[in-house]
């Protein structure tokens, strides 16, 4: 989420340099919008390429699964040409496939759960962006207004509320970005340790499930 990072940095350095007032308040709010539309721009590409990767790993998991299909197929082969230690590696090699699917959907699974989260916090800052850009003349007047007459301007923090507008939408994209960290952590806070013991467990598990699937293969081609 950098590129929302980059965009809060956006705001608060021309919110500084509305604070001197050397600066014409009205170009500078319409540079800040052009700026924060080139970093929405760049946060958009890099939704589609989440989405992209998202897809990707969605059909690597698919063809996993075929590969699993596959290696069932040459372990009954195996099995009736009387090979049963080929048939065993036929369906260990099954097994690791369906290993990989899981995981990879996994990734997948990931991938789309960031891109909603991009997706959301795209919209908002879109529609903070639109607001602004609507108002932009009348903000810029507030700002002539305070710095003429300073004495006379609203009791908010910066003295106008195009200042106040700028530190809200800095303190909105803050607040998304944290969202967006926090949600990452609460949905798996330990995902490597946890992923790791059930690599293990799934290596035994696996290494059982083969015997069994051969016993039932061998069982089924007898009858």
């Amino acid at each position: 989420m950098g590129i929302f990072s980059r965009m809060n940095q956006v705001i608060r350095s021309n919110l500084n340099a509305l604070l001197d007032r050397a600066e014409d308040p009205e170009k500078l709010i319409t540079a800040t919008i052009a700026d924060m539309q080139g970093e929405l721009k760049r946060a958009r590409q890099e939704l589609v390429t989440t989405l992209g990767t998202a897809k990707r790993l969605t059909s690597k998991a698919a063809e996993h699964d075929e590969d699993a299909r596959r290696w069932e197929e040459k372990a009954v082969l195996a099995l009736r040409a009387g090979d049963e230690e080929l048939a065993r590696e036929a369906l260990r090699r099954k097994q690791r496939a369906l290993r990989d699917a899981e995981e990879t959907r996994r990734q997948a699974a990931t991938a789309e759960s960031a891109a909603d989260t991009m997706k959301r916090m795209i919209e908002d800052v879109e529609r903070r962006i639109g607001d602004l850009e609507a108002r932009k003349a009348t903000l810029a007047a507030q700002v002539r207004q305070a710095r003429q007459n300073p004495a006379s301007a609203s009791t908010s923090r910066y003295g106008s509320s195009a200042f106040d507008e700028l530190e809200r939408m800095g303190s909105r994209i803050d607040q998304l970005e944290a969202e967006a960290e926090a949600h990452a952590a609460i949905s798996d806070p330990d995902r490597a340790e946890v992923e790791a013991r059930f690599r293990a467990l799934e290596r035994q598990v696996g290494r059982d499930a083969v015997e069994d699937e051969l016993a039932a293969l061998k069982k089924k081609l007898s009858g």
